[in-house]
């Protein structure tokens, strides 16, 4: 086992050395029988619990793990650097062969204590992944967290991966067709690599138009959101520079975008966009939504004096908005598109239901909640679900 260890601490190209399963494989070289056996549980528990062979563990660690020398050897392709990959992989070769039968004979000749055999057993899969293999995934997708999740957030001077991002698909919205047309075939020449526009989607409350941005990344797969808030528009440079040398594409996505007549990140929002000595990377685009056409608020003393101040408040008011390339209006649906809407979740969900009684009881769910709205039609679906899977009549 003190092989294997020393082993460990010799990798260069795949940086593994936080990770807490390597960690407890190291440990298992420990001549303290309670801390060797300690370290085998502790391998046994995360497998099992996980739900993964320790050769799956391994492998989605290091297509996931920091790999600035393969990142290198993409691009300089020095035969030294090859060789480190390769001896790397060796390693985890023979990381991934260790069974839990091998590991509990080793502690057994160690400490020659019987109960050892009774220990828990993890499965250990098979390990057939190539240098040609890590590389090319490098390549295609990155390294480090940008690989390993599609969604982020910027939260406390970082950006943060989202572990569970919302699963919504495009198909599972409905009505709005041409707008989110529009979106899609942005991204699709983003994504291609062709001139795309940052965009701004505007419109009332509850139409889909943060549902659409959220959807696009369960669509594409080397498409990555970062949720930035409009409080912190300022660092809009540091994420450019932290993504900016990722083959990935990001999407940069500030929700609900509006800004207080001093508010600073108006002027910061409205430099980076255009104007700026901070050129925006080829591979990000900004997406935004809003609920204001003008997204600086006016007061009334904003509104008040000469023409000519009202006027030159009014350009400077648009401004922002003016400086997205795509502008997309969401306005709320009438009454038939919207019972169409209802009635297409609802079919989506499998739920059968009169659809006289259907459309009834939606347009009564609407008028209680003072808005026809697609986030309306799913709450009165979700609600009707509920009612049918407990037997009560939805009326």
């Amino acid at each position: 086992m003190k092989d294997i260890r020393y082993k460990l601490r010799s990798l260069t190209a795949f940086d593994v050395s936080e990770d807490e399963l390597i960690k407890q494989f190291c440990r298992l070289s420990d001549n303290d029988m309670g801390m060797a056996i300690s370290a085998y549980t502790a391998i046994a528990k995360k497998l099992i619990s996980e739900n993964k062979t320790l050769a799956g563990y391994i492998t989605e660690l290091m297509t996931h793990c920091d790999c600035e020398l393969i990142k290198s050897y993409i691009r300089d392709g020095d035969e030294h650097q090859l060789y480190a990959i390769q001896y790397d992989l060796s390693v985890f070769k023979e990381l991934a062969s260790l069974s839990a039968h091998k590991l509990k004979d080793m502690l057994y000749d160690k400490f020659a204590a019987n109960f050892i055999f009774s220990l828990p057993e993890y499965v250990c899969g098979g390990f057939d992944c190539t240098a040609d293999f890590f590389i090319e995934h490098i390549r295609k997708y990155g390294t480090g967290i940008f690989s390993a999740y599609k969604a982020f957030m910027w939260q406390d001077g970082g950006i943060r991966p989202i572990e569970s991002p919302d699963p919504i698909k495009l198909s599972d919205l409905k009505k709005y067709e041409a707008q989110r047309k529009l979106v899609v075939d942005n991204t699709l020449a983003f994504l291609a690599g062709q001139p795309a526009d940052n965009a701004l989607l505007y419109g009332d409350r509850g139409t889909g138009k943060s549902s659409t941005i959220k959807a696009l990344i369960n669509e594409y797969d080397r498409l990555r959101i970062i949720q930035l808030d409009k409080t912190d528009i300022s660092a809009l440079p540091e994420i450019y520079k932290a993504v900016k040398d990722s083959p990935l594409k990001f999407i940069i996505f500030i929700d609900d975008l509006s800004f207080g007549e001093d508010d600073e990140g108006f002027g910061t929002l409205k430099k980076l966009l255009e104007g700026s000595l901070c050129v925006r990377p080829s591979n990000t685009l900004i997406y935004a939504t809003t609920n204001r056409r003008h997204l600086k608020k006016e007061t009334e003393s904003s509104r008040t004096g000469d023409n000519i101040h009202l006027a030159d408040e009014i350009d400077e008011s648009v401004s922002l908005s003016d400086r997205f390339g795509l502008f997309i209006t969401f306005l709320a649906p009438n009454k038939d598109v919207y019972l169409e809407i209802v009635h297409g979740i609802a079919s989506d969900r499998g739920i059968i239901i009169d659809k006289d009684k259907l459309y009834r009881c939606a347009e009564r769910f609407a008028l209680r909640r003072g808005s026809r709205s697609p986030r309306t039609a799913r709450q009165f679906v979700d609600s009707i679900q509920s009612k049918i899977a407990l037997g009560v009549d939805i009326d």
